[in-house]
């Protein structure tokens, strides 16, 4: 029933008997029967295993349309915070993928709900897209951004003057808002040495100032064999610069998966999680008890898989989404 199997190579310092992680075809029809039987909640990654970049990846409709026609409920969980619900919502209907906009989760809206469960009411001073600011701002939390403070005509916080000219007397005119009660870190194309400057001060002088990460991706695929540096790299320099550890709201961190649990009753024993990254999509699920499938269709690849510790290997691994819905795109 079982066909091919990837083994992770024993790492200096583990134990023998590294676990397998079962590849799984369109062909094993038995083995992938199995798997959805034992599932009613499917939790699927975007960038990777639904499209790469702007292209979906091949049969990836055909296959939602199956585990649909199943009776499973999905949810797509992405660490990309650069698009709101809203936003993502229009990509997905771009590519012809039908979603209710409740079955879309990015870590834009999940930093939102992160700050609403701990009863935020402060302002955010925020390094990222529009797509946080539009989740903060349907959760009814206040946000400003370097851009804004720099850009404000009638500001007289030293902002404007510190980006005309850095010098160490510059930032120390800099004068902090003092209604700012967290600094949230998204992917930011824009981000500048400035901005991290802002973001320091705020963690190290504002009493109680939260530090909230909506992922610590270190690098996405774009499609083209050439990995982007991801939100990972602005975090970890915020970290650095302000001496604290940021919650990371993402996949990855542990504030996500009881989250989820609660705000869409998913019982981990009856769900899976569909992702290409072991970093993140797979120790979520491996993390709380759900299972795991790695396709092959984004950043991680077979040698990966090799070099991977048993306990970072996914239950299942399949060229892609369409294999695991018995559907053959040959």
């Amino acid at each position: 029933m079982k066909t091919a199997a990837i083994r992770a190579q024993e790492a200096p310092g583990t134990l023998p008997g590294a676990q397998l992680a079962v590849k799984l075809t369109a062909h094993d029809s038995d083995a992938v029967d199995e798997l959805l039987q034992s599932v009613s909640t499917l939790v699927l990654d975007c960038d990777g295993v639904l499209w790469v970049g702007d292209a979906l990846v091949p049969g990836t409709v055909a296959a939602l349309q199956r585990f649909r026609q199943l009776g499973k409920r999905l949810l797509f969980l992405t660490n990309n915070s650069s698009k709101s619900r809203r936003l993502y919502r229009a990509k997905f209907a771009s590519l012809d993928i039908a979603v209710a906009p409740e079955e879309i989760v990015p870590t834009s809206y999940t930093a939102a709900a992160y700050l609403q469960s701990r009863n935020f009411k402060k302002k955010v001073y925020l390094i990222g897209t529009d797509g946080v600011g539009e989740e903060l701002a349907a959760a009814g939390i206040e946000h400003v951004t370097w851009q804004e403070l720099v850009g404000s005509p009638t500001a007289t916080n030293g902002a404007a003057e510190m980006q005309r000219e850095w010098t160490a007397a510059s930032f120390g005119r800099l004068q902090l808002d003092q209604s700012i009660g967290a600094v949230v870190v998204g992917w930011d194309p824009n981000f500048s040495y400035s901005s991290m400057c802002c973001a320091a001060a705020c963690l190290r002088e504002l009493p109680g100032c939260e530090f909230v990460a909506t992922n610590l991706d270190p690098a996405d695929n774009m499609g083209n064999g050439r990995m982007m540096p991801g939100t990972g790299c602005i975090v970890r320099a915020v970290e650095t610069a302000a001496g604290r550890e940021a919650v990371n709201v993402g996949k990855g961190g542990s504030w996500l998966l009881p989250f989820l649990c609660e705000q869409y009753d998913i019982l981990p024993s009856q769900a899976c999680i569909i992702g290409d990254r072991l970093d993140t999509d797979i120790a979520l699920g491996r993390q709380g008890g759900l299972q795991t499938v790695l396709p092959l269709s984004g950043v991680t690849k077979p040698a990966q898989l090799l070099e991977a510790e048993s306990a970072q290997l996914p239950h299942y691994v399949v060229d892609n989404l369409a294999a695991l819905a018995g559907i053959s795109t040959c």
